[in-house]
């Protein structure tokens, strides 16, 4: 009595087990999965009906008829559930004509073998048992084995495909590997019953094993399987030449392609995002122009001592029935993203100059046309004196004129960007722009050794307007300082305001004095031609400091003593 119960009640829990995975099913969001799994749970759970009905006391041609409807219902199973493996591990063979006529003709043929076992009798016979309880008891014949090893070895291959599935993702799959093998466990008990094992009277206990894999799937182990899917794209994302990463909710990491593990080797699943990509007030983003709702997004990264610029593209998308997450497309513009931040500062700093030389040509003009106009009332008053003095300051003016020209021309030269660079040697270079300066107030001492990678002509001027600037602002030294990132100018001249340090680097401004005209804004175009970065600061003293990083550095076994000028 009892163990009939157990029967009815194993049996009567996969069968309503069905029906409410059935219903947790329909959620899937992948149309592939979600219809090959609602069809396994269909026929599952009807054929575990099927078998039920066989441990009641009824008419031996109902348990009969059951029986072959509950068979038919199982090889539908096996069509379903390689229908289910096939879109749950990416593949398209469900979708391929050749597999599903072939799948059709085989359930035809074989059903029409399993329902006419009343007139061949070469499938099953059935009889009344009453041992350890009263039920119908079937005896499986060869058709059933020659059948059933085909069917076995068509969920075989189901099998195959799911855990090489599991074996490709980078999410911990062993709760669903546990739970698929569930569905092979009945295999042994169907085993076991035919050998006559004690309390085992079922043929079939393949829906059982089926069901309770649905049922851990969907409510127990939901996220797993809904997240693991994302494994099937790995082999699309890697033909993607950008890198993509796969984010849930909360940021977490939960699939990536192999283009993103050569951009950040320490990804891995499971780990923050923000591990990998620091956060924005950390690393300021620079929106892009036209970009909208913030879902592409650049951003400036520390790698390697040196800063590398990303674009990042997001794309809402679903992980599971209540998850939302994101993937995150990454593409290293650094190259691009320096070209574009180099032709940014040229254009900032010609339209700093023609707004100065502008500003300059008028007043120029204003001073001419002054001039003009007294040189022709001394002409009208006849006094040649005051006639040859205004003459003079109209030379001096004009003069300035061809100044103001020259400087704009020589500038638009500087911002040009360098196409050509060469190892240059430091302390040499240093010196020899040092001589050509007629600067014999101020002595120069250069501290370092090492070469850079620089255009020697454009790297002379550099050194040359740091020279002209240090006498412009009255030093006794300039003192060259090589470092691992670059070099730096210090001078003991005169200081700029402590506000001001960026108007050293303005045209137009007369910063630390009027005397030092153009000289900063010079070294800045030509740093920003090598795409170097300049700053400013006043030394605790009277003096400035000027210095240039962003150089490519090769530093040499420093000297025993410097040398001085």
């Amino acid at each position: 009595m009892y163990l009939q119960l157990a029967h009815i009640g194993v049996f009567g829990i996969a069968t309503v087990g069905s029906l409410i995975a059935l219903w947790r099913a329909r959620a899937i969001p992948d149309t592939g999965t979600r219809v090959g799994l609602l069809w396994l749970l269909a026929t599952s759970g009807f054929w575990a009906g099927a078998q039920l009905i066989t441990f009641l006391n009824i008419p031996l041609w109902i348990a009969s008829l059951a029986y072959q409807i509950g068979l038919v219902a199982g090889l539908g199973s096996v069509g379903a559930w390689l229908y289910f493996c096939s879109a749950y591990a990416g593949y398209d063979y469900h979708h391929r004509p050749l597999y599903r006529y072939v799948g059709i003709i085989l359930f035809v043929g074989l059903s029409s073998i399993k329902l006419t076992n009343p007139l061949h009798g070469r499938y099953f016979t059935i009889e009344l048992a009453t041992t350890p309880f009263r039920y119908a008891s079937v005896d499986l014949l060869g058709l059933h084995w020659i059948v059933s090893i085909l069917a076995y070895s068509l969920a075989a291959i189901g099998l195959y495909m799911l855990f090489r599935l599991f074996d490709q993702s980078n999410i911990p799959t062993t709760g669903l590997g546990i739970l698929v093998s569930l569905t092979a466990v009945p295999v042994v008990l169907n085993l076991l019953s035919t050998l006559g094992a004690p309390g085992l009277v079922a043929n079939n206990y393949e829906p059982v094993g089926v069901v309770a894999f649905a049922l851990g799937a969907l409510y127990i182990a939901d996220d797993s399987f809904e997240q693991v899917r994302w494994t099937r794209h790995r082999e699309l994302m890697d033909t993607i030449n950008e890198a993509v990463i796969v984010v849930d909710t909360d940021d977490i990491v939960r699939e990536f392609n192999t283009a993103a593990q050569e951009l950040f080797p320490e990804i891995d699943t499971g780990v923050g995002l923000r591990a990998i990509v620091p956060e924005p007030d950390a690393n300021p983003e620079v929106p892009l122009e036209g970009a909208e709702s913030g879902n592409v997004r650049m951003l400036s990264v520390e790698r390697s001592d040196e800063e590398r610029y990303y674009l990042l593209k997001e794309q809402s998308l679903t992980i599971g029935p209540a998850r939302a997450g994101r993937a995150l497309i990454v593409s290293d513009v650094t190259t691009v993203e320096r070209q574009r931040r180099n032709l940014q500062r040229q254009s900032e700093a010609l339209e700093g100059l023609l707004a100065a030389v502008a500003h300059e040509l008028r007043n120029t003009l204003t001073i001419v046309s002054g001039n003009l106009e007294l040189i022709t009332e001394a002409f009208d008053k006849e006094d040649p004196e005051l006639t040859r003095r205004f003459l003079g300051r109209m030379s001096v003016t004009t003069d300035r004129m061809i100044e103001i020209v020259d400087d704009l021309v020589m500038s638009a030269r500087l911002s040009q960007p360098v196409s050509v660079l060469a190892t240059v040697p430091f302390r040499q270079t240093v010196y020899e722009a040092f001589s050509d300066v007629d600067s014999e107030e101020v002595s120069l001492r250069v501290e370092g050794e090492g070469r850079i990678r620089a255009n020697p002509e454009r790297l002379d001027e550099l050194f040359q307007n740091a020279a002209r600037l240090a006498a412009a602002t009255k030093s006794s030294e300039l003192i060259v300082t090589l470092h691992s990132d670059g070099f730096r100018f210090r001078m003991d001249g005169e200081s700029f305001a402590a506000s001001n340090a960026a108007a050293l680097f303005e045209y137009g401004t007369a910063t630390p004095q009027t005397e030092a005209g153009m000289l900063g804004p010079n070294i800045r175009m030509l740093a920003n031609a090598h795409n170097w970065s300049v700053s400013g600061t006043n030394l605790d003293g009277d003096g400035i400091e000027i210095s240039i990083h962003g150089v490519t550095v090769i530093q040499d076994e420093p000297a025993e003593s410097g040398m001085t000028t």
